[in-house]
């Protein structure tokens, strides 16, 4: 049998297409000092986690040699040397605290498999066959390099999904692999039974009924669980390496699509109309809090006016002068506002809208005849205008008879705030400013 045919059909494929996808943004990050940074940031990171993860392992687990269980060790050598590997890997046994698995990697050039101790156990219960599928899996990993596959095609992740498959593509073809070196689907089958219920039960667990649980326990969220897994669910690894051994009273049982897509529909549908309906709860919230406390110039005046924010007296003309409400603004003069009132601090409309840039609203009321040389207890319109460094509106309201010699309150005039001794300077300054 060839390398090929023990080739997941999908292993291929996904492997493709994700060196293309990393191949594309190792190249957008080539373009691009930040890239290429982050790129060897991520990498850094990686092999450093890893170095020490795995100085963990080699530092407590204990290495089987020739000296130490030299039984595993020659069967470790004889499936290395059937598999073809040019060096036999560095084996540890690590303590797994009932943990049932194995592994394989790379450290720092060296290839490691590590067995947990559940699994080398099962040597001395009779389980030899079992144990050799599983030392098999992990040296198919390492005899097609998949270790370095994937830190190859590490940005191949940024798309959901297909690092996973690609990963589940790998387990399948060391299953396949493993099963064929070994030359036992039945062993095989009983060594992928122990990963879900552990090496003491799994001799009396009804092999047809568990494998039956892929199309009964089929519905949306084991799909989904599945594809954001590394690994194949248990009963379809059991199902296919039995199918490819050709071990007799192996099913074919499959996904129950149609449940599937049902739960999947009813799942986006109640996620949509969550969805929705916080959009829904947000609206009308929104519109409940602002009947309660309205925004509107005209129907927030009287409360406004009662509030501590502006002082007393302040009219809604003013108000709406603040707030930039052009419309309420034009309204209340419709109505024959009086546009030269003064609050307790001598503020006119003209004034807070000075205060607050409403460029808009101050023309609106120098047109109805807003007095441009208004002034409060602190500072003139002018002076003002150019406190808030707002050229612009100073330039309207000098246009409009506003005069930059007039003092405010603490003796500036519009000539002191722009540092010039005449009117023309003043002038000539103010229009390079806007």
């Amino acid at each position: 049998m060839s390398s090929k045919s023990l080739t997941s059909s999908k292993e291929t494929p996904y492997f493709i297409c994700s060196v293309i996808i990393s191949i594309f943004i190792y190249l957008i990050a080539a373009f691009s000092l930040i890239g290429i940074a982050i790129a060897l940031v991520i990498f850094a990171f990686i092999l450093l986690s890893n170095a020490i993860m795995l100085g963990s392992v080699r530092g407590n687990g204990v290495r089987v040699s020739e000296q130490q269980f030299p039984d595993i060790y020659d069967r470790v050598v004889d499936l290395a040397g059937k598999m073809e590997l040019e060096k036999v890997p560095d084996i540890f046994v690590l303590h797994s605290e009932g943990a049932f698995n194995a592994f394989a990697t790379r450290f720092f050039g060296r290839n490691m498999v590590v067995i947990y101790s559940e699994v080398f156990e099962l040597a001395r219960e009779q389980g030899e066959k079992e144990l050799d599928f599983i030392i098999a899996h992990e040296l198919s990993h390492i005899k097609r390099r998949h270790v370095w596959k994937s830190i190859l095609v590490i940005p191949a992740a940024f798309v959901p999904f297909l690092s996973q498959a690609y990963s589940r593509a790998c387990e399948y073809t060391c299953d396949r692999e493993a099963a064929y070196y070994i030359q036992d689907g039945v062993a095989a089958k009983r060594a992928l039974t122990i990963l879900g219920i552990g090496k003491g039960l799994y001799k009396e667990v009804n092999d047809f009924a568990y494998l039956e649980q892929i199309h009964s326990e089929s519905n949306a969220a084991v799909w989904v669980a599945e594809l954001l897994s590394t690994h194949p669910l248990l009963p379809k690894r059991i199902q296919a390496v039995g199918q490819f051994m050709g071990v007799e009273g192996t099913p074919n049982f499959e996904p129950n699509a149609g449940k599937i897509a049902i739960g999947a529909t009813v799942s986006i549908a109640v996620l949509s109309f969550l969805y929705v309906g916080l959009i829904v709860l947000a609206v009308v919230g929104s519109v409940f809090l602002t009947s309660i406390f309205p925004t509107d110039a005209e129907s927030a005046g009287h409360e406004m006016l009662e509030s501590d924010f502006y002082p007393d007296a302040t009219t809604p003309l003013m108000i709406s002068a603040a707030n930039g409400d052009i419309s309420n603004v034009e309204k209340y003069i419709s109505e024959g506002a009086d546009i030269h009132a003064k609050d307790e601090e001598s503020t006119t409309a003209l004034h807070y809208a000075v205060y607050n840039d409403e460029f808009e609203v101050i023309q609106l009321l120098l047109d109805n005849g807003a007095n441009p040389n208004d002034f409060d207890n602190y500072s003139t319109a002018l002076t003002a205008a150019l406190a808030n460094e707002s050229y612009e509106i100073a330039a309207l309201l000098y246009n409009s008879g506003a005069n930059p010699t007039v003092k405010d309150a603490y003796g500036d005039s519009a000539l002191d705030y722009l540092e010039v001794d005449t009117q023309e300077e003043f002038e000539y300054l103010l229009k390079s400013m806007y």
